[in-house]
């Protein structure tokens, strides 16, 4: 006891996240001999079952689950950790030995599970014969596809106008130049044309793509089935019964896991699997996922999945190249001309490498929006193709437990993959819609400790009845949502599920209950989302009742003197209406901002407190405004490449949170070289103060960043937003004035 000093459960649960497990022991060890809060004992013991374990000593990880079966209020996990344990303890060779629990059941002990280090599963059982579900309706489905392309096209076409308006505009500005005339004409048919284009070209782009920045390699069915003889069996057994050709099955060189199907015809199909995939997933848990990509080929919308993903491609591949090679070219001429050529005046090469940066920085920045833009019409696809894929694999496979185990290692495998490469893989970020899980709903939740109760953090995404609003810029559902279904699913033949989750909160019933949980939805939202939507509600109401106004005037201008009014029905409908709804988007943003962003006091139990703790609170939504200090590293890319920001990932002894942080000038602001930028704090060790906001994900919008010498960086969000808010209102009345 003297080597560690007073023994500390914070410093013990550090030691055991960090891989030190023999301090993680010896503090947890007498943490529990000294420590008299029940609730810390508790916290203590279960973090000791899983430092014995992942430091080789079964036996007394074996004995103290036995101990703790004895509590009433332990012995739910207890049990789930012991069965665990005693069926890895069967795997290995032994001595006959009294004091060890005898393991009865020989078939669950041949079927020992891959066990992910430190989680305890509950290995829920497969069903042995088991019922068909109802057929589901495809309509729903159908309809989410063409509203997703309409919406689509529209929006290609007007970020592609808008480009040509711009680039013309500036010819126009600039002397001796003349606009391109071809850019005046409307791009309706040739971005549709692009779009069947890239829908034919599509398993070949993409199969390009992956090969050459991704190293993916074919592999053969025959070589999955020597690995996993059961996945590669049911993907045969289900492409027979589906008559589907057995897809191009490819594997990416990577230990994130990662599965998704691309193509633009059955024949045509690839199933891109990883070894990561392959590693943290047991033979039956690979199966249900295989299925659920399998099943995505035979609905057939993988087909407009794989085309909207060339389009994300395209502009997302342009993004990190340009940010990379630009950045090397950059540091290329400083070391290659440490002093100017001879053949170039000083004063004019010493712009030439700044401009080629700021050039790169640019079309980078431009590249990145262009891809977060296009990625919105393809969300309501790809979140509602998911729940059919699981349905399909669970009902083909009997096994939706093994499904449920896989999403979950999936988000921990994720969360493992951007902590080891301290950022996000492009691989993960580029091809998110066609992931199992996404990448942002794993950064927390595959990054709590192993002994968290998954239950417990699950619980927003069944009971907040706000959540089917503030999911809507997610890539996929909602984990508490799909993983309650897939219980469900166990429940229907008689299965225990792997947990146990709540009911889902209902949705509205009634027209009326529903309009009135959409009017009020707004105060749910961010803020800048609750004003655009109360802007466009509020402003439509204001241009309406004006234009009542108007008319009334017309009508009672022979016998009262109301002329002055009749301007408000007679004047242009769209730069009114415009005038209106930008006045109530600013309006809002004031009447709010104070609310969302209070001044930052920390209270006691938002002192560092725990990632799990910070998920677990489910009535909490974004405009709670709750302030939190949290400290840790600052994971995320580095230079050009993260110049919005959108890759800082703050990791501490108890999780990852995602962060933003915006400039005082916004997002456009971060892009701005300053003598002090996040970037400085990147891969350091840093105190973040900021509000926490808990939706569809969960993060921290930043306030302050202090890095452990001293040196503060402080942000500007609330500044941004209120100078938007002003600009607002400032052009509704410059638009009414020129009425």
């Amino acid at each position: 006891m003297a080597s560690i000093g007073e023994p500390s459960l914070a410093v013990g649960e550090a030691a055991l996240n960090e891989g030190d497990y023999n301090r993680a022991i010896a503090h947890l060890e007498g943490v529990c001999e000294i420590e008299i809060d029940e609730e810390i004992v508790s916290r203590a013991q279960k973090a000791l079952v899983v430092a014995y374990s992942k430091g080789g000593k079964l036996e007394k990880a074996i004995a103290l689950c036995e101990s703790l079966c004895q509590l009433p209020q332990e012995q739910v996990w207890a049990s789930k950790a012991l069965s665990d344990l005693q069926r890895r303890y069967s795997k290995l060779p032994q001595k006959p030995s009294s004091g060890l629990p005898v393991v009865v059941n020989q078939q669950a002990s041949v079927k020992a599970s891959v066990f992910t280090p430190g989680r305890v599963w509950r290995n829920g059982e497969r069903a042995k014969s088991w019922q068909r579900f109802k057929k589901f309706k495809l309509r729903q489905l159908l309809l989410v596809q063409l509203l997703s392309v309409v919406a689509f096209v529209w929006l290609l076409r007007g970020v592609v106008n808008f480009v040509m308006g711009a680039v013309n505009s500036f010819l126009v500005w600039l002397p001796q130049f003349v606009p391109i005339q071809l850019f005046y004409r409307d791009s309706g048919w040739v971005m549709v044309c692009l779009c069947l284009i890239l829908l034919i070209a599509s398993p070949w782009l993409l199969g390009w793509l992956l090969k050459q920045f991704y190293g993916l390699e074919s592999f053969r069915l025959a070589k999955l089935a020597n690995r996993c003889p059961e996945t590669a069996k049911a993907i045969q057994s289900y492409c027979r019964q589906y008559k589907l050709p057995l897809p191009t099955l490819e594997i990416l060189p990577t230990n994130a896991p990662v599965a998704m199907t691309y193509g633009n015809l059955p024949r045509t199909a690839r199933l891109v699997i990883s070894e990561g995939l392959i590693e943290q997933l047991e033979d039956g848990e690979l199966a249900t996922i295989c299925l659920t990509q399998l099943a995505y080929i035979s609905q057939w919308h993988f087909v407009l999945m794989s085309a909207a993903t060339a389009w994300l491609q395209l502009a997302y591949t342009l993004y990190w190249q340009i940010a990379v090679r630009g950045e090397n070219f950059y540091e290329y001429l400083q070391q290659r001309f440490p002093k100017p050529p001879k053949y170039i005046h000083p004063w004019i090469w010493q712009d030439i490498p700044p401009l080629i940066l700021a050039t790169s920085t640019i079309f980078s920045a431009l590249f990145y929006g262009c891809y977060w833009l296009l990625r919105f019409p393809w969300l309501w696809l790809s979140r509602t193709r998911v729940y059919y894929g699981d349905r399909i694999a669970a009902e083909v496979t009997g096994d939706p437990n093994a499904l449920c185990r896989a999403l979950l290692k999936i988000a921990i495998g994720m969360a493992h993959n951007i902590k080891q490469n301290r950022q996000t893989s492009w691989l993960l970020e580029g091809f998110d819609v066609l992931m199992p899980v996404g990448f942002k709903q794993a950064i927390s939740l595959g990054s709590v400790p192993d002994y968290t109760p998954l239950e417990t953090v699950l619980s927003w995404d069944c009971l907040n009845p706000y959540r089917h609003w503030l999911k809507l810029t997610n890539s996929h559902p909602l984990m508490g949502e799909r993983l309650f279904l897939l219980c469900r699913y166990a429940y229907f033949w008689k299965l225990q599920p792997e947990l146990d989750l709540p009911p889902l909160n209902p949705p509205a019933r009634g027209n009326l209950a529903k309009l009135r949980k959409a009017l009020k939805s707004y105060r749910a939202l961010p803020i800048l989302q609750s004003a655009v939507l109360s802007g466009i509600l509020f402003g439509s109401m204001a241009r309406t009742v004006l234009w009542c106004i108007g008319m009334l005037s017309d009508w009672l201008s022979g016998s009262i003197s109301v002329w002055w009014l009749i301007w408000l029905h007679n004047g242009r409908a769209i730069p009114f209406i415009q005038a209106c709804i930008l006045g109530a988007f600013s309006l809002s943003i004031i009447i709010w901002i104070n609310g969302y962003f209070p001044d930052v006091k920390i209270a006691p139990k938002r002192e560092e407190p725990r990632i799990q703790d910070l998920l677990s609170n489910r009535d909490y939504l974004p405009p709670d405004s709750e302030g939190v200090r949290l400290t840790g590293t600052l994971l995320g890319r580095q230079g050009m490449s993260n110049g919005w920001a959108q890759d800082l990932i703050l990791e501490t002894d108890t999780g990852a949170i995602k962060l933003h942080f915006y400039s005082q000038w916004g997002l456009l602001g971060n892009l701005i070289p300053q003598k002090s930028s996040f970037q400085d704090f990147i891969q350091q060790r840093v105190t973040v103060k900021g509000w926490l906001r808990r939706g569809g994900t969960t993060w921290i919008d930043v306030d302050s960043l202090r890095l452990e010498g001293g040196k503060t960086l402080y942000a500007g969000y609330p500044i941004w937003v209120t100078g938007l808010a002003v600009l607002s209102a400032i052009y509704s009345a410059y638009l009414i004035l020129q009425i």
